[in-house]
């Protein structure tokens, strides 16, 4: 009895081999500033450590179980040390946590906190992968926004995809109210790609308001995004998209937004640019920037771009910045040094050096 329970204990361990894996990933990103300092009068240089969007390194983790229809994500981190204990590496949470199930082939359903990248609009370049508050905080989601951008831990996702042109999802969170609230706590997104032109998307997601005593969402804020990728030129990429606010009582000016990202690729360069215009009852906003990378070979590759934002933007004096690097590759991470400068009424500066890995 015990041999064959053995057997069949053997058989299920190959099975689940055969079928299913739990693989662990991982990316994390560094960034030591040996110098900074605003240009504000009298101010003293500084240094630090952090990461492009904030003042801890970044050393994440993912676990991930994978078979044809069940498996879940768990995205982790050990960023920073618990206060007052250098030894005690403080754990955290990452992008999502989530369990996904596959009914059939063409439906994702996912529960947990979930971020689906599938349909973002990116224009992350150049300093923008440096230290951000040198540059400009505006790459991910300029022209068409992640689903699951206004989420808490508690989301609910059914995606659709019927053909690989055609991509769709209803996303879901603030689950706990949901009877009072569905239509107040709501993403849904759809794209749909034209073979050889580019991809079309559109999406409306509700956000915002606060819930009173009995848990309903007052003063909610409907905003609709539009978005067209055109792909249909060797080499070139470009993203434009349009974003409005349709809730004049929960936003006074009526923002509206038109963004474009575009890079095009020549030999061993690949040039960026990239514009916001906000259009404001109050004061319109603008900012824009080009950038440029460079691949020497052997792995060495540099980088520049240079950023404008005028002054209703930045609600003072215009501000230009400048940025310049070189990293060198290897096949898990790489290393960079490289300066960034930040004029507007000073100017400021800082040296930074970065460390990233990836497995």
């Amino acid at each position: 009895m015990k041999k064959a329970l053995a057997i069949l204990m053997i058989f299920a361990l190959v099975a689940s081999v055969a079928f299913a894996e739990v693989s662990i990933g991982a990316w994390g990103r560094g960034i030591f500033v040996p110098v900074a300092n605003s240009g504000a009068s009298g101010e003293d240089s500084s240094s630090g450590v952090g990461v492009s969007w904030g003042d801890t390194q970044r050393i994440g983790f993912t676990i991930a179980g994978n078979s044809d229809n069940v498996g879940f994500v768990i995205d982790g981190n050990v960023d920073g040390q618990m206060s007052g204990d250098p030894n005690a590496a403080a754990f955290g949470a990452g992008d999502n946590q989530f369990i996904w199930v596959k009914p059939m082939d063409m439906v994702t359903i996912r529960m947990g906190n979930i971020y689906d990248d599938t349909l973002r609009g990116n224009a992350a370049f150049g300093a923008f992968n440096w230290v951000r508050s040198f540059a400009s905080w505006e790459g991910e989601d300029v022209t068409f926004s992640r689903i699951g951008i206004n989420r808490d831990v508690n989301g609910f996702e059914v995606a659709v995809q019927p053909m690989d042109a055609l991509y769709a999802a209803l996303f879901l969170y603030d689950l706990d109210n949901l009877s009072q609230n569905m239509l107040k706590r709501m993403q849904f997104a759809l794209g749909y790609s034209i073979d050889g032109i580019g991809q079309i998307k559109g999406q409306v997601y509700m956000h915002g308001g606060t819930p009173d005593i009995d848990g309903v969402i007052e003063d909610n804020q409907t905003t609709v995004e539009l978005a067209f990728n055109y792909t249909g030129m060797e080499n070139l990429f470009v993203e434009t998209g349009f974003m409005m606010n349709t809730n004049k009582d929960a936003d006074a000016d009526e923002t509206k937004k038109l963004s474009v990202y575009a890079n095009y690729v020549v030999d061993a360069a690949k040039i960026h640019f990239m514009g916001i215009y906000n259009l404001k009852k109050s004061d319109n906003q603008m900012q824009f920037g080009a950038g440029l990378d460079y691949d020497l070979g052997d792995g060495v590759g540099v980088a520049a771009d240079v950023r404008f934002f005028d002054e209703k933007w930045t609600g003072g004096d215009s501000r230009i910045t400048f940025f310049a690097g070189v990293t060198k590759g290897f096949s898990n991470g790489k290393i960079g040094a490289g300066v960034q400068v930040a004029s507007a009424a000073d100017t400021g500066y800082a040296i930074p050096v970065v460390l990233e890995y990836w497995f």
